[in-house]
């Protein structure tokens, strides 16, 4: 037999142990054929894929460097060679691999998936995106691209085409339980309680002692209002994984909604017993053992974690948030710094401080601090645009966009600061809800108005754009102390037509002031805070001299009846007016108002920018525009603020609130 036979042979033989997975066998007589023939490309390919196996990723590269010397344009040695420098970590290299291999083959869907999946490491989301959308055209049962595809919609919040890649995912392979799984996150989250119900339960159903999934159906019972269903879920998770802190701490939040504060205090500090630094957790615990009338327990938990463990930021910053509520501002601030100092690069701990020194009206370090939001984990994401960031220098000649960021509310406020831009010789392009558009442009003239879309509208990205600035991120350069605040009674303006034609159908010929109302809020956050009941405003409807008139949002039918029939008084609806499809009809509505009454939502916000008198209800512990221990906005100059005095009570603001729009009435 010739040499050349033997070393077929020797490699035939090799080959074999490697599919039987005796690797170290087949790599040794590589060793020995490698030696031979040192540059054989079948050669350097398996021994690459033997070191890639045993977790050997240098080795892998060097020999497929070897190999691609020979055969340069082999789209198969160039696909494993991207896998070996992502492996190895070297990224950019790896995509330039996948390029190449790709440029070979461009129909290769394994090559598109790894692409994809080295772009997704790298952060560029929308490449990965089209990467994976090639890979499952061009091979539609190829699961793991679906599955990967749903993942980074989901991270960008494309969460409909990301439930519809998990659909994907399962007609492939209907027994994936991850991809199951993330499938109910998805129409959670998507607010389709059915759709989510029904794959938790199939989910369930095939797996009865998967405890991620009786924890995420908890989640959706607790987040759906249906507490005895998120208790029973919560217990059979932590009766499955009773290690995991999270499933202790929400079987505790559950508890504690449901009304048995004892025994959420017991499962929360198992949680934090398992995880002291959970944040929820420590969040939770204040909560509950607020609600036994004991938050000096909680209190006292932080302090003690701290003791023992120094570096607890997130006790700190707990520690910091309890004593706001507690009136202790000047111990919170110094918890918040604290927290700050143990862990500079701690993006929670920055944001907290910036919205205490916000509430306490230390705008300049505040505003500084907020800044750290971006990086807050789960929290709103910076939006890429391509101009420079505005860093508070000369703008006169220079366009910005301004852009969108929080709620509507929030960017009414921010909108206050865009004649300032204006008057500094700026040329404004603002993106915004586009329920805002008509509303702007009426009121910023020469100001070229955006709506808000995701991927930003064209116009907004174009090179023409100077610098951009989020709306908010106005506030450090143009509002670092009170001196700056104008002596502007309003920047808003509204249709006046409709504004006079709605004020005339309410009045109806009386003289009786037009009072305008609005009792609840939807904030994710903390809207339960910050709303009351119409019925609690009951003690309003005895002034005489008042018509009322309903600028709530969401169906009110049902109170404003409890609230005709218990006080004789009627609340007036418009339907033609639906804040939630129309804020152009919204503003002429609320300015067609003598006064709003209405607890901190947008509502309020409208009123103060349009110049509309406006007494706004607030709850213990406000949301930073309202600041604190003052009764004024120097946001809204025609604002006037009515706190709560004790925590979750609001008997005393409707009190104060009745006898001054008494004195107004009578006046």
């Amino acid at each position: 037999m010739t040499a050349a036979g033997s070393l077929e042979q020797a490699f035939a033989q090799a080959a074999a142990d490697y599919q039987r997975g005796r690797l170290d066998e087949a790599e040794r007589a590589l060793r020995e054929i490698e030696r031979q023939q040192p540059d054989a490309p079948d050669v350097l390919h398996l021994m690459a894929l033997i070191t890639l196996q045993t977790d050997r990723a240098g080795d892998a590269v060097k020999h497929l460097e070897k190999a691609l010397a020979v055969e340069p344009d082999s789209a198969e040695l160039l696909n494993l060679f991207g896998g070996a420098l992502k492996k190895e970590g070297r990224l950019d290299d790896a995509v330039t691999a996948y390029e190449k291999a790709l440029a070979v083959a461009p129909d290769d869907s394994e090559a598109q998936y790894n692409l994809g999946n080295a772009l997704k490491a790298l952060g560029r989301p929308q490449e990965a995106i089209s990467r994976y959308q090639r890979a499952v055209a061009l091979q539609p049962d190829f699961a793991d691209a679906h599955f990967n595809l749903g993942g980074v919609l989901k991270e960008i919040g494309r969460l409909e085409e990301a439930a519809q890649a998990y659909r994907q995912t399962l007609r492939v392979n209907p027994s994936d339980d991850e991809a199951r799984l993330n499938l109910g996150n998805m129409l959670a989250a998507l607010d389709d309680v059915d759709g989510a119900l029904e794959a938790y339960g199939k989910l369930i159903a095939a797996k009865p002692d998967l405890a991620k999934a009786h924890y995420n159906l908890g989640n959706l019972y607790r987040n759906t209002g249906r507490l005895d269903d998120a208790v029973a879920s919560f217990r059979r998770a932590v009766d499955l994984a009773p290690d995991r802190a999270a499933f202790r701490n929400n079987l505790g939040d559950a508890l504690l909604k449901n009304g048995d504060a004892d025994e959420a205090v017991s499962h929360i500090l198992i949680a934090l017993e398992i995880e002291p630094r959970l944040t929820e957790a420590l969040n939770n615990l204040y909560n509950a053992q607020k609600s036994l009338g004991q938050p000096e327990a909680a209190i006292e938990h932080y302090r003690e974690a701290l003791e023992v463990d120094p570096n607890n930021t997130p006790a700190a910053t707990v520690l910091g948030s309890a004593l706001m509520q507690e009136g202790d501002h000047e111990g919170a601030i110094a918890q918040r710094r604290r927290a700050v100092d143990m862990d500079p690069e701690n993006a929670e701990a920055h944001y907290y401080l910036g919205f205490s020194l916000l509430l306490l009206g230390l705008l300049e370090e505040g505003w500084t601090e907020f800044e750290w939001r971006w990086r807050v984990e789960g929290g709103e994401k910076k939006r890429d645009f391509p101009q420079p960031y505005w860093e508070g220098g000369n703008i006169n000649g220079k366009s910005i966009l301004v852009w969108s960021e929080q709620g509507v509310g929030d960017e009414v406020q921010f909108a206050g600061m865009i004649p300032d831009l204006l008057s500094r010789g700026a040329d404004v392009v603002l993106e915004c809800e586009p329920r805002l558009v008509p509303l702007f442009e009426r009121s910023f003239p020469g100001v070229r108005c955006l709506p808000k879309q995701d991927p930003p509208v064209a116009e907004a990205i174009s090179g023409d754009i100077d610098f951009q600035v989020p709306g908010a991120g106005l506030g450090r350069w143009l509002r670092a102390d009170f001196a700056e605040f104008p002596e502007r009674a309003s920047y808003l303006v509204a249709d006046t037509e409709h504004r006079e034609t709605l004020q005339a159908r309410y009045r109806e010929g009386s003289d009786d002031l037009l009072v305008g109302v609005a009792w609840h809020s939807k904030n994710a956050d903390i809207g339960q805070q910050k709303s009351m009941t119409l019925l609690d405003l009951r003690p309003i409807a005895d002034v005489p001299g008042v018509r009322f008139i309903d600028l709530q949002y969401g169906d009110t039918a049902d109170e404003r009846a409890a609230f005709e029939e218990e006080t004789g008084i009627r609340v007036h609806r418009d339907d033609s007016v639906d804040q939630m499809k129309d804020l152009d009809a919204f503003a002429a509505q609320v300015a067609a108002m003598d006064l709003v009454v209405s607890v901190s939502n947008t509502t309020v916000h409208i009123a103060g920018a349009l110049g509309v008198p406006a007494w706004v209800l607030l709850h213990h512990l406000p949301l930073s525009v309202w600041m604190l221990d003052r009764d004024d906005s120097p946001w809204y100059p025609s604002l006037r603020l009515f706190r709560q005095t004790e925590a979750g009570q609001w008997a005393d603001v409707i009190e104060r609130v009745t006898a001054r729009l008494a004195d107004l009435a009578s006046g």
